[in-house]
């Protein structure tokens, strides 16, 4: 738990980088933090779900200065295959589809989808393409870390 409550303390300087970039409107309307859900298998293995705990401690280090919460409104869909040693195609055709709104978000907010780790951007893409046809108005994305791209 300690290392949760270190990289959420890491994701909330992520999101308020994202907000104070975007001052009107946060000022305007409501931070629903989304996390990119994770697979049942893996929260099982854990035994919680790690972003959206990182996000839940985000928020509240955050709540002070912004109107933000946490709805975890993602889930899967289907089953996906593990993503390690994927490349950004595979993981990309791996995660289309994958996920679907679980529930909607009311008028007058925003949202940041959240996740631990940027690898090829697949997760948040396909997060902000479920929520942008629901018609809920994505800011953008914060994440802990992002690995280093190499190119052949």
């Amino acid at each position: 738990m300690i290392l949760t409550r270190f990289l959420a303390d890491q994701l909330a300087l992520s999101i308020q980088a994202l907000l104070v970039a975007e001052p009107d409107l946060w000022r305007s309307s409501k931070i629903i933090l989304v996390p990119v859900p994770s697979a049942a298998r893996t929260v099982r293995q854990r035994g919680f779900d790690a972003t959206a705990s990182m996000a839940r401690v985000a928020a509240r280090r955050l709540a002070g200065r912004y109107r933000i919460t946490v709805l975890s409104v993602l889930t899967q869909a289907r089953s996906v295959a593990d993503q390690a040693g994927l490349d950004a195609r595979a993981r990309h055709e791996n995660l289309s589809g994958a996920f679907r709104l679980r529930k909607p978000i009311g008028p007058g907010a925003a949202a940041v989808v959240v996740d631990d780790l940027v690898t090829t951007g697949s997760s948040l893409t396909e997060a902000a393409r479920v929520l942008r046809q629901a018609r809920i108005p994505v800011v953008g994305a914060a994440t802990v870390a992002a690995t280093v791209r190499r190119h052949a």
